[in-house]
């Protein structure tokens, strides 16, 4: 699902027969990353940091690999350096993808939960013979659940009670969640070495709801197909200097591997002290037959960004991605466009501006309109991007504000 597929820990289960046909014709999709900590209401989301990715590709020797550095969560506590890797391989019985995580050490919940290096991996194959297998694998260093050391390699589905001294308990502790399944012709495992669910209140700053996921990994491999679609789409979302997502992304949709439709609607959004927009809807849509294709289209009604500072009637964000029969190259479309765009203070500025525009907006920052970016079987729209240049709101100098997001793409 997109270049993040966020899976929740489940019973384990063993490898599984395979009731694909006897080959090695399979697609890849993986990820990895270090920590996401987010609320139910998402008011609080830190990552997914370091994330790292390989989406629907049916090509052997592929990498990904990320780093982030160390992080402080208010109210959560502290997440050391993560790298991530993902890799799809060919052995010498069949086809593989491996992803890996690591933490460098976590302090959480005012030092209820503290631990040295966590590693999560997760790998998926598919032999000669067309049987599928898999393996997760955590390990935690120095582990302590409110002061009492657990060991480096937990049970699969450790689940232990989360209990806060003179209040009592307030959640529960998943250690090496994993999960093995067979969907619709294709294999998935994933892995998170850790991960609290607070499920009830006592625990200062933090509310019901809050889930914090350390060192996770998935490892899919696709049923066999002609090709492999790539999609996402999104109204807007604000990024922090740090790297942390402050807003967003809303009404995102994403284009399953195999295709179909997806669809995603928000009445509005408002990202505070900076900018507000009108309702926005997004639909990811895709078929391989008579040949791949995906399509994007994210529209957004109306947007207001520092009190008219720039206004747009309408932004329609739209891509699209087409491989033809024996080709290694996509055919490309970009049909985005602005109504009643306009800046104030720049009057050349209007909804005829040309692609990967770049203007200086005094107050604001730097703001690329109709931001472009293609690769041979890929393309990438933004129509604004932002990065400011003084703080506003909750937003510090060097956070990025993107609005009318949409990409496409075709594997091979």
């Amino acid at each position: 699902m997109g270049a993040l597929a966020l899976t929740l820990a489940g019973p384990v289960s063993p490898a599984l027969a395979a009731t694909t046909p006897a080959q090695v014709t399979t697609g890849f999709s993986g990820t990895a990353y270090g920590s996401y900590i987010f609320n139910a209401d998402k008011t609080l989301t830190s990552g997914p940091t370091a994330s790292s990715s390989i989406s629907c590709t049916g090509a052997t020797g592929k990498t990904s690999s990320n780093t982030a550095a160390a992080l402080t969560v208010p109210a959560v506590g502290n997440v050391g350096s993560a790298s991530t890797t993902v890799k799809s391989l060919l052995t010498a019985t069949g086809k593989r993808i491996e992803s890996k995580s690591t933490i460098n050490g976590t302090n959480l919940l005012g030092g209820l939960i503290t631990a040295g290096a966590i590693t999560s991996e997760s790998s998926a194959d598919k032999n000669t013979a067309g049987a599928f297998a898999g393996t997760n694998k955590t390990t935690i260093a120095d582990l302590k659940v409110l002061g009492v050391a657990v060991g480096a390699n937990p049970g699969a589905n450790t689940v232990l009670d989360l209990t806060v001294p003179l209040v009592g308990s307030v959640g529960k502790i998943t250690l090496n969640g994993q999960e093995k399944k067979l969907v619709t012709g294709g294999y998935q495992v994933s892995t998170t070495a850790l991960r609290v669910e607070v499920l009830k209140t006592g625990l200062p700053g933090l509310k019901v709801g809050t889930d914090i996921r350390l060192g996770v990994s998935t490892a899919n491999l696709t049923a066999p197909q002609s090709g492999y679609l790539l999609g996402t789409g999104f109204g807007s979302r604000a990024i922090l200097a740090s790297g942390l997502l402050n807003s967003g992304p809303t009404a995102v949709a994403y284009l399953w591997c195999g295709g179909g439709t997806t669809t995603a609607n928000v009445a509005g959004t408002t990202i505070p002290g900076l900018a507000t927009t009108g309702a926005s809807s997004t639909t990811a849509s895709g078929v391989l037959s008579p040949q791949p294709k995906s399509t994007v289209i994210n529209s957004l009604a109306g947007l207001n960004v520092l009190n008219g500072l720039i206004r747009a009637d309408a932004i329609k964000a739209e891509t699209s991605a087409t491989l033809a029969p024996g080709a290694t190259t996509a055919t490309l479309t970009d049909t985005s466009a602005f109504t009643n765009l306009r800046i104030t203070g720049l009057p050349a500025i209007n909804a005829s501006v040309a692609p990967n525009t770049v203007v200086q907006v005094a107050g604001l920052g730097q703001v690329t309109l109709h931001k472009v970016s293609k690769s041979s079987t890929a393309i990438i729209v933004t129509m604004i991007d932002v990065v400011l240049s003084q703080p506003i709101g909750a937003l510090p100098t060097g956070s990025r504000i993107q609005i009318g997001y949409s990409s496409t793409g075709v594997g091979l």
